[in-house]
């Protein structure tokens, strides 16, 4: 054997050593693990990982972890289940036709149906209340360091440099009108924006005191403005008002009153220093949303099944479809991509989410994603962004399944003596 063969093997042994050392800790202590998970998913740039015939970032192997240490006792297959198991049976089908590209595949299968068996499966072995605790943490703290790259314009996280294409794309800072668009370890300000809006709903049902969940969804709302992420800020929108409308169990009227009259706040003062940047912005903000505004032209070269005819590879390695080199929509690249008919799978099982809270099913989980329809139209799953997002769909299944189902008006504003209490300490 060569040296380099020899290298090679000590690396891959010392590698396969550590997980399954992490195996049988996280085997035994499944709470730690979604704790790590969710430090990897806010803390670790999709570009850190490893090389072994496909490229794993960190959220992918400690996601593998979590599916590895789950169980699938008590878990019932659903209608989105059937759905996106069609989705998957489809497009290794359309692989082996030769109708769908390697690499399009690999984004489905491990960085789509991963992360949705992680967020699927990890409720069989720790309490939801936990998994709510962690993405609400995660985000505070996300929040806070992109407070400090606000105000420092320093990004540690670009730093963390590695030999690979995807650190060549994502590791770059932005820009909006001269001042810096905070990206955290997301490496883009969008992906950032949208995860913190999704993890908005899940500091507002933590079992943590009233006063710190009011503070923390502030540092969010903050934090998410500092991205001057358009699709961002509409998100935390969506998804802090259907809260406070369709988690009557969860949510105190004092809770509701305190985030209504903060968010109230946040946005006079906000808005008009938002405007100030997208005005100066100028032609930047305008043209990209007139260019997402024309990727609705793409609709109709979209095939039954199969990436569309109109994709083309340059000599040079770029690829267009169309004219167009990126779809900042997920929706309408994943039709181009795919097809029509696993686009259409996938808007299926969003309509199941949206028609399961409409009749009184909704859950922290299918608030966040439903709060995501929008981005899901208009920006493409970068980055850790679409780890989170297909995490949060499997959750929102699992949850589902285990929701009792409510009337509204079955639910007091005040379901609890414990929440009464909260709610005098508060308003005294």
């Amino acid at each position: 054997m060569t040296e380099e063969a020899i290298r090679t093997f000590l690396y891959a042994s010392i590698a396969l050593a550590a997980l399954v050392g992490a195996f049988f800790f996280f085997r035994w202590s499944p709470k730690m693990l979604m704790a790590v998970w969710a430090l990897t998913l806010f803390l670790i740039p999709i570009w850190v990982g490893v090389q072994a015939g496909v490229f794993y970032s960190a959220i992918t192997v400690i996601t593998i972890l979590v599916i590895a240490t789950s169980t699938l006792k008590g878990a019932r297959l659903s209608i989105v289940d059937l759905l996106l198991l069609t989705f998957t049976v489809l497009l290794i089908a359309a692989r082996l036709l030769g109708w769908i590209t390697w690499g399009h595949l690999l984004i489905a299968l491990v960085g789509w149906m991963v992360p949705y068996l992680g967020g699927r499966l990890i409720s069989s072995r720790v309490a939801v209340e936990w998994i709510h605790t962690c993405l609400a943490g995660g985000a505070v703290v996300a929040s806070l360091l992109a407070i400090v790259e606000f105000l420092t314009g320093f990004n540690f996280f670009v730093l963390l440099r590695f030999p690979n294409g995807i650190y060549t794309t994502w590791g770059t800072l932005q820009y909006r009108g001269g001042l810096l668009r905070v990206e955290g370890a997301f490496g883009h300000s969008i992906a950032l924006g949208a995860t913190l809006a999704m993890c908005s709903v899940f500091i507002l049902v933590a079992r943590w005191p009233l006063w710190l969940r009011v503070v923390s969804l502030l540092v969010v709302a903050i934090a998410t403005g500092l991205t001057f992420s358009r699709i961002g800020l509409i998100g935390l929108a969506i998804t802090v008002v259907v809260s406070l409308i369709l988690l009557r169990r969860e949510i105190t009227r004092a809770l509701r009153t305190a985030v209504t009259v903060i968010m109230a706040v946040a946005a006079i003062i906000g808005i008009p220093l938002l405007v100030d940047v997208f005005t100066e912005a100028g032609q930047e903000a305008a043209g990209s949303a007139e260019y997402r505004t024309d990727l609705l032209s793409l609709v109709h070269d979209m095939s039954p099944l199969g990436i569309t005819s109109s994709w083309d590879v340059l000599p040079n390695g770029e690829t267009y479809y169309g004219s167009f080199q990126s779809i900042d929509s997920e929706l309408i690249l994943t039709g181009l991509r795919f097809g029509l008919i696993p686009l259409l799978l996938i808007i299926a099982a969003l309509v199941c989410c949206l028609i399961a809270a409409l009749r009184g099913r909704a859950t922290p989980s299918s608030i966040a994603l439903i709060g995501q329809i929008p981005a899901f139209a208009t920006v493409a799953l970068i980055t850790q962004y679409a780890s989170v997002a297909w995490f949060v769909a499997g959750l929102a299944v699992a949850t589902y399944q285990t929701s009792p189902g409510i009337r509204f008006s079955e639910v007091p504003l005040v379901a609890s003596r414990e929440q009464h209490r909260e709610e005098q300490l508060w308003l005294s």
